[in-house]
């Protein structure tokens, strides 16, 4: 017997980290095959175990170093995946243990910020992660749907490794255009297009969705989308639905023209599309607004900044500010006073004595970082306290965004 501890896996242990993952995870036992296939596109040294006092395996995290596109700019992330503990040692730590030894990690590889998909809203709050970003489900009345103007470019149905090869090059084209993006491996979009079966229980379903892309009027690909079809019939009406699990666009106008495609097809009642941004322009592209609606809104991006003064260094700002942050995080990472100087060709941010002009917890700061929600807004939450009048107003102008950060995808 020994006290519970979190430590690297060895290699040949890859097969039980999933086993555990896929118990906590409520999902079906890895094959052997689908273990070979996790192992290309995970970094066993970033692979952790919670082990409980009598050594047996019973968490799990693993962790990838990608780059995040923040306003402006781009920094290094941790982002975390595949954490989970068996449901016979809840309440026992082991979590705790888990984000500690990954955040320590993360530190130690000079990774200024981690980002995670949380499965539950209340969990990583309470190890510094704020909500940064958010997403919905953007869905069309197929049949009501009327648009404002005619259709353009062109539609290409193509098959499963065509859409893998364009739809890696379009992602990595307009990565760097929205703060909360992040990389994406091959690996990914293979899996994405059902070339490779990494026994989660979707592969068929993957292998099944239809593939598309959009070309513009000079025969550039600006657009594609992955979509299932639900084939349904209502007294003897067509009351089809179409789903996109994925669409990704580099201009609003191939965003729309996929939309508008969907919504056309024959038998086809409802379109939806996952994960869109707060800020989509669908509805005002149609005659009547209403028959697009942004439905299911919920947090989607989750950020924890470990290193401030780097963070404020990587990104740009809407407007000029000098303001004093005390930064409680009591994990320690980032805790203390600050002085930040930012504007729009970058930022300055050091340790000081100054008295400060807003207090702020280290989750709120995550959730404020990329622009998804503003100080203000913080503020009358009661996450952000303001002791100079006009800080707030002054740190809301400042880390203002353009458009609503937002990822095309969960990690």
């Amino acid at each position: 017997m020994s006290a519970p501890a979190v430590r690297p896996i060895a290699a040949d242990e890859l097969h039980r980290f999933l086993e555990v993952k896929a118990t906590a995870f409520l999902s079906p036992p890895p094959t052997a095959a689908g273990v070979e296939a996790r192992r290309r596109d995970v970094d066993i040294e970033r692979c952790l175990a919670a082990v409980d006092a009598r050594g047996r395996m019973c968490g799990v995290a693993r962790s990838f170093a990608t780059p995040l596109t923040v306003p402006g700019g781009v920094i290094t992330a941790s982002a975390v995946s595949s954490v989970g503990v068996l449901p016979t040692h809840r309440r026992q730590g082991h979590l705790t243990r888990l984000m500690r030894h990954h955040l320590d990690d993360a530190v130690e590889r000079g990774e200024p910020v981690a980002v995670l998909n949380a499965a539950e809203y209340p969990i990583y709050g309470r190890y510094g992660y704020g909500p940064a970003t958010e997403a919905t489900t953007l869905r069309v009345d197929a049949h009501a749907a009327a648009w404002l103007d005619a259709p353009r470019g062109e539609v290409e149905l193509v098959d499963g490794e065509t859409f893998a090869k364009v739809v890696e090059e379009l992602y990595d084209r307009i990565r760097p255009a929205r703060p909360g993006h992040i990389g994406a491996s091959t690996q990914r979009w293979q899996v994405l297009a059902a070339l490779l079966d990494v026994d989660d229980g979707d592969h068929e379903r993957r292998r099944n969705a239809l593939k598309a892309l959009w070309r513009d009027g000079g025969g550039e690909v600006q657009g594609a989308v992955t979509y299932t079809v639900d084939e349904t019939w209502k007294a003897n009406r067509p009351a089809g639905k179409a789903h996109a699990e994925l669409l990704v666009a580099a201009t609003p106008r191939a965003e729309i023209e996929l939309l508008r495609y969907l919504a056309s097809v024959d038998w086809i009642a409802t379109a939806t599309v996952a994960l869109r941004t707060l800020d989509d322009p669908a509805p005002l592209a149609l005659v009547d607004g209403r028959a697009a609606q942004l439905v299911d809104r919920s947090d989607h991006v989750w950020l924890r900044v470990l290193d401030l003064p780097a963070a404020v260094a990587a990104r740009r700002y809407a407007a000029p500010a000098s303001l004093v942050l005390e930064v409680r995080d009591p994990m320690g990472y980032a805790d203390g006073r600050y002085r930040l100087d930012v504007g729009p060709d970058g930022g300055d941010c050091a340790p000081t004595t100054d008295q400060p002009d807003l207090t702020v917890g280290v989750g709120a700061l995550g959730a404020a970082y990329l622009g998804g929600h503003s100080w203000q807004r913080l503020a009358a939450a009661g996450w952000v306290d303001e002791h100079r009048p006009g800080a707030v107003a002054a740190a809301t102008a400042a880390f203002v965004t353009a458009r609503a950060p937002w990822c095309a995808f969960i990690f």
